[in-house]
């Protein structure tokens, strides 16, 4: 199984995973290899903060896979956050009980999965976008407070946060929430009300918490207060709500809807990047960034040549244009602006 190890905390002897390549596109180290202490010290001088392993020495002979029941337990939650909305849209409460239960499965399974974008994408179907947007939001909150390196229980709450934080939506027309297009002036007043529901939801779930249903009403805010509902700004709002604010924008961005197809992984993560002032918080952002670009290397992609390259490094100062591998040739794509990625391959 492949696994991600931090290198101040390393024990010696593991097989490498993936290979490793310079600035320059040269090999530094061959998968496969027995690590040992001068393989440590000559990447934590080149700036590796971790590499990939294989927890058992047979797996080098088959293909890496992640072992993650995330699938799984992803569909199951949506099927949950079904319950819990119509329960709500039929005036019932929902459980404490309910809540806790669904995070306390899909927590372990999110922190332990590397690459949850690669599940998500192939996992959404815009026929369900609403519920399936609770979840992945839920989810995308989770890898980002991990990657800030929040608590366990922080991360559960965070979760939580993420999955209710459209749970007022049941509370408004279908009409309004299934329209396959952009909402006039008059539907955009209506849809602004549901961090408000959704606020009131919560705290009768009576979750322990009280952060949890503050996230959920603030998620819509932005830093310079021209957000919604109650134009909160900057330090005001809260942990929760920066960060599922930047996963809300990010899973929209990067989803199918009836009037849009999804906007490619890189692009998207390039345009919250560029669009922090103002709206999201930039270290937040900037944390979904090297999320995202941690995740690219070594992945399979999709050039407008139809051709299909492996992610070798990423270029920080344009990161949808990496250096890339097509068999034994590099390319890098800054340099060659005639060539560009259409979209990771999922």
């Amino acid at each position: 199984m492949l696994i991600r190890v931090d290198l101040t905390t390393f024990s010696l002897g593991k097989t490498l995973a993936k290979d490793l390549y310079s600035s320059d596109g040269q090999l530094l180290m061959p998968k496969g290899i027995i690590l040992k202490e001068f393989h440590i010290q000559q990447l934590l001088q080149r700036g590796y903060e971790y590499i990939f392993i294989l927890e058992d020495e047979g797996a080098i002979l088959s293909p890496i896979v992640e072992n993650t029941r995330l699938p799984e337990v992803y569909t199951n939650t949506v099927e949950t956050m079904r319950d819990m909305m119509s329960a709500v849209s039929a005036g019932h409460m929902v459980k404490p009980s309910e809540v806790n239960e669904s995070i306390d499965v899909l927590l372990p399974e999110v922190t332990g999965t590397n690459n949850v974008l690669k599940h998500l994408l192939n996992l959404r179907n815009k026929d369900e976008y609403t519920l399936q947007h609770s979840v992945s939001v839920g989810v995308m909150s989770i890898k980002i407070g991990q990657a800030m390196k929040l608590t366990a229980q922080q991360l559960r709450n965070l979760g939580i946060a993420g999955m209710l934080h459209d749970i007022g939506k049941c509370k408004m027309s279908n009409d309004i929430i299934n329209k396959p297009g952009p909402l006039d002036a008059a539907e955009f007043k209506e849809i602004q009300k549901h961090p408000i529901y959704g606020y009131q939801i919560v705290n009768e779930i009576k979750l322990k918490d009280p952060d949890i249903a503050t996230a959920v009403l603030q998620h819509h805010e932005h830093q310079d207060g021209h957000g919604y509902p109650l134009q909160t700004k900057g330090e005001d709002i809260n942990l929760y709500g920066n960060i599922i604010a930047v996963a809300d924008v990010f899973d929209a961005l990067t989803s199918d809807r009836a009037y849009r197809p999804r906007m490619p992984l890189l692009k998207a993560i390039e345009h919250i990047v560029k669009g922090t002032l103002g709206h999201l918080e930039p270290m937040v952002a900037r944390r979904l960034f090297k999320y995202i670009l941690d995740i690219s290397i070594g992945e399979t992609v999709i050039l407008n040549t139809g051709q299909k390259a492996t992610v070798v490094l990423i270029n920080e100062t344009d990161p949808t244009r990496p250096l890339v591998k097509i068999e034994e040739e590099f390319i890098d794509l800054k340099t060659e602006q005639n060539i560009f990625i259409q979209d990771l391959l999922s």
